[in-house]
């Protein structure tokens, strides 16, 4: 990428995009159409005629690129003929900087400077975009101060070709794109990998320290080097996952470059935490299995004899290279293994947090897609932030209109929980009207089970799921809001009892309501289809008892940090189990088949 060093705006002032234009350099391609995406918004940009060879549109309203510049994304579809007249179609995608954008534009008033350029796959872009700043005061999503500071979990993965740390990978963050572009045993580690499914990571993938080849670990060292000294959090490697095989049982744990590695993690790494990451525990555990088969052990016994096993392959001979507080982890990429992923993930979570700061430990959280616990634990962090405080007090939101208080609301626990939400189904006032229907209702059906058992969810998801399975019908979910609801959101905040048990209502319900789209669909994009079933379980296996608690529990006389303790309170109340959910989605994974094909709302 390139452009001048010229600034447009300040960083810390919001600014809107109102148009854009893209053309080709020198290509025997041809441009078809391309996508801007910022955030929650999503535009195509197409050409004004079929003789025109630049791609370009107006926005009106414009574009808000408020402060997530590190999720501005350009993709540009282009085709050419092949071999014999063949079409062929490509998309290049962009990641786009604020300084990118901000570089070389026209301002509102059309004074412009040289069109920056894009270049990929040989391929150059060239692109003028129009933008204009304002400082008229804004509520901002706590997300979005959190994502600038971090708005990734930069990971450093290291280990030898064959160890299993693509499979860990797409395990540990749900992506289905292969984790290198690099051919085997090829790893470049100042490559950074964005899965295009899950943009809340970065990965950097090194080879393993084969004994007598001191050039990987050269490599590494000065990589790890030179990203400890980069100012931005941003930049800096927040963690590191040292891959090695499980040894057969006269095989050697470590070679002598690991064991220099660990020997020396204190000096390399200073405070970023490694964790060792024993692969293939499937393959350990099915051979010992099949080798003691005639012993006849019981349950426990074998389970002992496991990590009895373990301890003298792996868990000694480390410590006695590396020390008694070196981290490590067993784990299996195998759905049956799940609890062995969020053990690794948790730990993770644990040491970012005490040796990095907390929020490169809220990007972890929010870009592993294996933990319900983790996600959770990730909206009340959001919770405690300064605004939703200030929405229980009235500081700082006075002034504004509640759909512009619960935007802020929705965004924050839509983006902690990171679904692969292509088409931004999540984000569109479809869905916040379907929360807002029974906002003030108590009416609603109650269950014997409670919600944090997920048991009244699963079997109401079945229920709902037969259904959908012998029919060709859409989901029915009424989307329409009362008047007395249509008013209140429109009216500007007031701090009231009401108002104040409305905002909760909506944290908590929005907050259930992920939890079970975390049931039905931990991979894959979410449709608007899963979206309307999980709104409707929710509606009939949970929301009841929330209402309930929250009407009997709710006084603006207690005062902001009351508020926040009972919002969470509520939270944890409802939180399914991380040791639960394996069960539970094994209850209804053959109803699950057709959730991503899409429907109308």
């Amino acid at each position: 990428m390139s452009g001048s060093n010229s600034t447009v705006v300040a960083s810390s002032v919001p600014f809107y995009i109102s148009s854009i234009s893209i053309r080709l350099g020198a290509s025997n391609k041809k441009l078809d159409f391309a996508e801007l995406k910022s955030d929650s918004q999503r535009h195509e940009i197409r050409h004004s005629s079929e003789q025109d060879q630049v791609l370009s549109a107006n926005f009106d309203p414009a574009i808000s690129v408020i402060t997530i510049t590190e999720h501005v994304s350009l993709s540009v579809h282009c085709q050419h003929h092949v071999f014999a007249g063949i079409p062929r179609k490509t998309t290049v995608k962009f990641s786009l900087s604020r300084n990118d954008i901000l570089s070389n534009t026209v301002d509102r008033d059309g004074r412009q400077g040289e069109p920056f350029y894009l270049q990929l796959r040989r391929i150059k872009f060239y692109l003028d975009v129009i933008v204009y700043q304002t400082t008229e005061r804004k509520l901002q999503p706590n997300s979005d101060d959190l994502q600038q500071l971090c708005p990734r979990f930069r990971l450093l993965v290291i280990g030898k070709t064959g160890v299993g740390k693509s499979s860990l990978i797409h395990q540990a963050f749900k992506i289905k794109e292969h984790v290198s572009s690099n051919n085997r045993g090829e790893a470049n580690i100042d490559t950074e990998f964005v899965a295009p499914d899950n943009e809340r990571f970065v990965l950097h993938d090194s080879q393993g320290f084969e004994s007598g080849d001191n050039k990987c670990f050269t490599v590494a060292k000065e990589f790890i080097n030179r990203r400890r000294k980069m100012p931005k959090l941003q930049d800096q490697i927040h963690a590191v996952w040292l891959c090695l095989p499980i040894p057969h049982a006269d095989g050697r744990l470590l070679e002598s470059g690991v064991e220099e590695f660990l020997r020396l993690r204190k000096e390399i790494l200073d405070n970023i935490p490694v964790i060792v990451v024993f692969t293939k525990y499937d393959v350990f555990a099915d051979k010992l299995e099949l080798d003691v088969m005639e012993s006849n052990y019981d349950e426990a016994t074998l389970e002992a004899l496991k990590l009895d096993t373990l301890n003298k392959l792996c868990v000694q001979p480390l410590k006695e290279i590396a020390g008694d507080n070196v981290l490590h982890a067993t784990v299996s990429t195998k759905e049956e293994h799940e609890s062995t992923m969020r053990r690794l993930i948790d730990l993770t979570t644990t040491n970012v947090e005490k040796f990095v700061n907390s929020e490169a430990a809220l990007a972890v959280m929010t870009a592993q897609r294996v933990d319900i616990g983790l996600k959770i634990r990730a909206s009340i962090e959001i919770v405690k932030k300064r605004y939703w405080r200030s929405l229980a007090t009235g500081m700082n939101v006075i002034g504004f209109t509640m759909s512009d208080c619960l935007s802020l609301i929705h965004k924050d626990i839509i983006d902690v929980w990171n679904f692969n939400d292509l088409q931004c189904h999540l984000t569109t006032d479809n869905f916040k009207d379907m929360i807002l229907k029974d906002l003030d209702s108590t009416n609603l059906p109650h269950t014997t089970e409670s919600f944090a058992s997920g048991l009244s969810v699963v079997s109401k998801l079945a229920e709902i799921l037969m259904t959908v399975d012998s029919s060709i019908a859409s989901i029915a979910v009424p989307i329409a809001i009362g008047v007395v609801l249509v008013k209140w959101i429109h009216d500007v905040y007031q701090q009231t009892n009401i108002t104040l048990r409305r905002i909760m209502t909506y944290i908590v319900d929005l907050t259930c309501i992920m939890q079970i789209l975390f049931l039905l669909a931990q991979t894959g994009s979410i449709s608007r289809r899963v979206i309307k079933i999980a709104v409707k379980a929710y509606a009939e296996a949970g929301k009841g008892s929330v209402h309930s608690a929250i009407q009997s529990n709710v006084s603006v006389a207690s005062g902001g940090d009351q508020a926040l303790k009972e919002i969470v309170k509520l939270i944890l109340n409802h939180a399914m189990k991380s040791e639960d959910i394996q069960g539970l989605r094994a209850k209804i994974t053959r109803l699950t088949a057709n959730l991503q094909e899409d429907e109308e709302w």
